[in-house]
Order: C-alpha cells, then sequence, then structure tokens
C-alpha cells in the first residue's frame, strides 16, 4: 500500500514542467491514489467531528429542555437516549399492515400481475376453444 511516507515531496525549485514530465503512468497513478485515500481519511475524521459536535448539542438542549420541564435527569440517562437514538436512526422497520400498504404493494407489482392474469386468461381462452372443439 502507498503512503504518504513513501513520496517525496517536490518542492517549489525544482517542480517545473520536466519533473512533471519525467513522471510515469504508474507514478501518476501512485500520487493520485495516496490522494485520494488522505481524502478519504480527512473525510471519515470530519464525520466522526460532526457528529461529536452533534451529540454535544443533543445533550445540551436536552438538560436544558429537562430544566425547563422540571424533570429529574442525568446525564448518564440523556447519554442513553442519544446512544439509542444513534443506534436506531438507520433502522428500516415495514410499516404495519393495512389496506394502503396492500395497495401500494399491488401498484408497485403492476406490470407483473397484468403478465400473469394476461397469461391465466390466454391459457383459459385456448382451453374454452380446445373443449368446444371437442365437443
Amino acid at each position: 500500500m502507498i503512503t504518504s511516507e513513501n513520496l517525496v515531496p517536490i518542492s517549489s525549485s525544482n517542480a517545473d514542467s520536466s519533473t512533471a514530465r519525467d513522471l510515469t503512468l504508474v507514478e501518476t497513478l501512485r500520487v493520485l491514489e495516496v490522494a485520494r485515500g488522505l481524502r478519504q481519511e480527512r473525510e471519515v475524521a470530519e464525520v466522526a467531528l460532526v457528529r461529536d459536535e452533534v451529540r454535544t448539542l443533543m445533550r445540551k438542549r436536552l438538560m436544558e429542555a429537562a430544566a425547563i420541564t422540571g424533570d429529574r435527569i442525568t446525564e448518564a440517562d440523556v447519554d442513553a437516549a442519544i446512544e439509542q437514538y444513534f443506534a436506531t436512526q438507520h433502522i428500516y422497520a415495514d410499516p404495519p399492515f393495512s389496506l394502503s400498504v396492500a395497495l401500494a404493494h399491488v401498484w408497485v407489482r403492476r406490470f407483473s400481475i397484468v403478465a400473469i392474469m394476461s397469461l391465466i386468461l390466454i391459457v383459459w381462452f385456448v382451453c374454452s376453444l380446445l373443449f368446444k372443439h371437442l365437443q
């Protein structure tokens, strides 16, 4: 794996057009790979930092809301609630079955249903013609 330690920095004095032309395709690809890796690591760190900021802000607002309403909540309770919120934030749960959900499923599968019904009607029509012809 190529890391930033393997790269030799190019100073401005020797960073002319001849140096850029001397780089092979493989070397250029290595430089681009390292740059992409560093950018991805920076993005991961930024996401973690934002998540910590959001947790701090949520903790502060929840404690303020508890103080306003007069609820006695400890910081451990607030931290547990925040952890539960983040743990279940991106979990999908099917909606409870109802007529609207059934109609949505039918609407999504409408072309399959039409194709199956058409096939059944064609088979029924052919069978009825055969029975009439045999009698």
